[in-house]
């Protein structure tokens, strides 16, 4: 990770701007930021496939849904959340000390910036890695859960499941490749100044879609609280009208997170399609 020291990094993204090597452009922390994003964008895009597919099973779709709700419960549960945000604040407060140190425009600005992203990228690459085990432990969790529902299954049976989750996670991936091809030619043929401001502009568009979806899966947790809540006061003895009673609510919940995922999406590609396009009309280096 941070193993270059600010010179070697300022050479290296020197020789790229002029026109280098392939050597030095291969250790750019541009293009090594660019990589690093790119495996992870792979990496969130395979576990949400699996995550998918995993679902597809002939079983009570609500039940599964249910399921579901608890494997994100479990997630939630093992405090990778908090440092995924822990990285994410690391990343903006180094990139505005970046700009305090470094003025507008220059190389410097550029290569702090550069290395700043990388190193949160790493960051986020080392609480994948560290919560690896509790993440699979929460998915055993979740197959046994589903494994004990009864007959049924999703709209359109497994097979449609199955090539909705693959369509999916293809239309993703290509997204994935995209961003990386336009990012690792600009890091070595656009003017990096304009590149880090499409990164920027980028950072704004998400931002508000962001905190909308992180309110309303919160919304949706607290309502399912709440409903299992009045689950145990209206069942106060228990049995199976308690256990429908909450399969309900979490099956509930599970939906009501879906959505705000399904209706954050939109502006999210829409974002993304903004920074390709603003990368492409940046002038040469």
């Amino acid at each position: 990770m941070r193993i270059w020291s600010p010179l070697l990094a300022l050479v290296a993204l020197l020789a790229v701007a002029s026109g280098s090597t392939a050597a030095h452009k291969c250790s750019d922390p541009c293009l090594m930021a660019a990589r690093s994003m790119y495996r992870e964008c792979v990496s969130s895009a395979t576990g949400a496939f699996t995550d998918a597919i995993d679902a597809c099973v002939e079983r009570d779709l609500q039940c599964v849904n249910a399921c579901r709700f608890d494997l994100e419960d479990c997630r939630d549960g093992t405090g990778a959340d908090a440092e995924v945000a822990a990285c994410q604040g690391e990343l903006v407060a180094a990139k505005a000390e970046c700009r305090r140190m470094f003025p507008a425009g220059s190389r410097r600005l550029v290569v702090c910036i550069d290395r700043a992203e990388f190193a949160g990228v790493q960051c986020l690459h080392r609480v994948v890695q560290r919560f690896r085990q509790a993440r699979k432990d929460c998915r055993s969790g979740f197959k046994q859960c589903a494994a004990t529902c009864g007959p049924g299954g999703p709209p359109g049976g497994t097979d449609t499941c199955r090539a909705e989750g693959k369509a999916a996670v293809k239309a993703d991936l290509a997204s994935c490749k995209l961003t990386f091809q336009v990012s690792a030619s600009a890091c070595i043929n656009k003017n990096l100044t304009c590149f880090q401001g499409c990164g920027d502009a980028r950072d704004t568009c998400t931002a508000p879609t962001q905190s909308m979806l992180t309110a309303a899966v919160l919304q949706c947790t607290a309502q399912e609280r709440a409903d299992v809540a009045a689950c145990q006061a209206a069942n106060p003895g228990g049995g199976t009208a308690l256990d429908q009673c909450i399969t309900t609510a979490k099956a509930n919940a599970f939906t009501c997170r879906d959505a705000a995922l399904n209706a954050a999406s939109p502006a999210l590609e829409a974002c993304a399609v903004q920074y390709v396009g603003c990368v492409r009309a940046c002038p040469p280096a």
